[in-house]
């Protein structure tokens, strides 16, 4: 593992659960532009997935074996957030209904937002089949941030693939000619469709263009990846360029937005700097509280948006630094603590469990039982 990309992946994970909540999102344009940073997943996923496979899927059941372990790292927790969101939905409801039932409606800030959320059935089976992110709905469903957990599954798929099917020069000619299809289409589609450059979030492509967002950030890491191993840079001065490209680039995209199509890249450029584990970027990447989220940033993608249906409505009654500060802060330490609690109870055991099954798998194709 490498240290300073987990602490990075944390970060992002806690800043995308800041922009969800809002608090801040006046002051702060790390957190009003912070739906980008969910780019810098997938250039990370790309990035570690070419590490750690690319050089292993050469048979059909080194690809089953992968998909299984990716299968396992993403499903159950997908799963049990979902569950998780429509009940903490259904909850409030329940609660807002009460609240009416006793005279105390007046004080709702939504009080005409009275009906329970129940999933249909095109609902639930895309989202056991993960495929809620591909262009299926004309809006974002149930737990909102698990699109991206649909695309980046079948990006493993495609990526599973081109390593089996490809070998030197052509696979990577495959994933560069990805990123850029991957990239032209994003940019069509938030210029064109969602007229971004007028109204901002260029690259905000979620449940109809998200998969050819994904595609092109992750191939980009991968890229990153191979370039990773054929050149030495100097880590300190790469993290400094780097870091102050994103500080600038989060400065300027509030007045320009087309510069969010810049991000990829600086997040590419960032993974490359640090990937050796030195620089003071580096160094600040591999301390506990960044690795302590960087363990639980899928918990902490996933598990947000539920505890945001519980904190916005103090989020937008708050008035003042030190009251929103309180409510940011009891909402980031719930976040913790709850992201701690489904990353040892449901994560890590099921991640495990799949990988067993997987290993398993693989040891039965290597010794095929004799009759």
């Amino acid at each position: 593992m490498i240290k300073s990309l987990e602490g990075g992946r944390g970060i992002a994970a806690l800043i995308v659960a800041l922009y969800h909540l809002k608090i801040g999102i006046d002051h702060f344009s790390t957190i009003r532009n912070g739906y980008i940073f969910v780019d810098l997943f997938f250039v990370l996923s790309g990035f570690v997935i070419c590490a750690a496979y690319s050089q292993r899927l050469r048979t059909l059941t080194d690809c089953q074996s992968f998909l299984i372990r990716r299968f396992g790292r993403l499903f159950p927790l997908l799963v049990f957030s979902t569950v998780f969101y429509v009940a903490a939905a259904n909850i409030i409801v329940f609660a807002k209904r009460m609240a009416i039932a006793h005279g105390f409606g007046a004080s709702l800030n939504n009080p005409g937002a009275l009906d329970y959320l129940i999933p249909n059935s095109l609902e639930i089976v895309s989202t056991l089949t993960m495929t809620h992110g591909l262009g299926v709905f004309d809006t974002l469903i149930l737990n909102t941030p698990s699109w991206s957990i649909s695309t980046e599954f079948y990006a493993y798929l495609l990526f599973a693939a081109l390593c089996f099917v490809l070998r030197g020069w052509l696979r990577l000619v495959a994933f560069a000619m990805l990123a850029c299809i991957g990239f032209a289409v994003s940019v069509a589609a938030s210029i064109n469709v969602h007229n971004c450059i007028e109204t901002g979030g260029c690259l905000s492509l979620t449940f109809d263009y998200g998969f050819p967002r994904t595609v092109f950030s992750f191939f980009m890491g991968a890229l990153t990846w191979h370039l990773s191993r054929r050149v030495s840079v100097h880590a300190n001065a790469l993290q400094t360029i780097g870091f102050a490209a994103l500080a600038a680039t989060l400065m300027a995209v509030d007045a320009d937005h087309a510069v969010a199509f810049a991000f990829p890249f600086i997040f590419a450029l960032l993974i490359l700097a640090v990937c050796k584990d030195s620089g003071w970027l580096a160094a600040i990447l591999k301390t506990r509280p960044c690795q302590v989220l960087g363990e639980r940033s899928y918990s902490i993608y996933m598990m947000h948006m539920p505890l945001v249906l519980f904190f916005e409505n103090a989020a937008k009654r708050v008035d003042g630094v030190i009251p929103s500060t309180l409510v940011l802060l009891l909402y980031v330490l719930t976040l913790v603590v709850v992201s701690g609690w489904t990353y040892r109870f449901i994560e890590d055991p099921f991640r495990a469990m799949f990988n067993r099954i997987a290993a398993r798998r693989s040891q039965t194709a290597i010794h095929p039982a004799r009759g």
